[in-house]
């Protein structure tokens, strides 16, 4: 009769406690990051005669998550910043324009607020733009704006992200984004 001891038993829960523990020590960190309006949002009417061209993404590279950043669990920082007409990203503040946001400044959150605005210095954008088209031509027949006699204005806008860091398995980084602030 074979007994559990030599039928290599002890070697295959090695083998399980080892792979295990390999499993529990080894979390996977992800950020992910949502463009939101903020409640204070200004608005701007576009008249009948023109089209406003959304700021488009050129080079946005997620935050990087640290490794010496102790966090366990799900962290939401929010940010505002504005793009300028040159697709710049400039006036870069963090707040806490909801519950769900992490203290801005707090020791807690500092090395992920550096990650955040060392990512969100080298974003670039094709910038915001507002076009006017010349009477009788509809808006929506140029979604480029590139008709002769359209006036091409570009317009600096303030945008809202929430960046998500998790330490929790998963190990993506993602995003969404809301309306624009102007």
């Amino acid at each position: 009769m074979r007994t559990p001891a030599s039928s290599g038993f002890p070697a295959l829960a090695v083998v399980i406690a080892m792979t295990l523990a390999i499993g529990c020590a080894h979390r996977m960190q992800r950020v992910e990051r949502a463009l939101v309006l903020p409640p204070s949002a200004q608005t701007h009417v576009i008249g009948t005669h023109q089209r406003f061209m959304m700021a488009v993404p050129i080079e946005d590279p997620d935050p990087v998550f640290s490794q010496r950043a102790q966090l366990d669990g799900v962290l939401h920082l929010c940010t505002t910043f504005v793009v300028t007409t040159e697709g710049e990203v400039e006036d870069i503040a963090f707040d806490r324009e909801s519950s769900a946001c992490a203290e801005p400044g707090s020791a807690a959150v500092a090395s992920f607020e550096r990650a955040v605005r060392a990512a969100l210095e080298r974003w670039r954008y094709f910038g915001a733009a507002v076009c006017t088209f010349p009477d009788g031509i509809d808006p929506d027949s140029d979604p480029r704006c590139d008709g002769p006699d359209v006036r091409v204005d570009p317009v600096p806008i303030r945008m809202r992200y929430v960046f998500t860091f998790s330490s929790e398995r998963g190990g993506r980084v993602s995003r969404a984004q809301a309306s624009p602030v102007k």
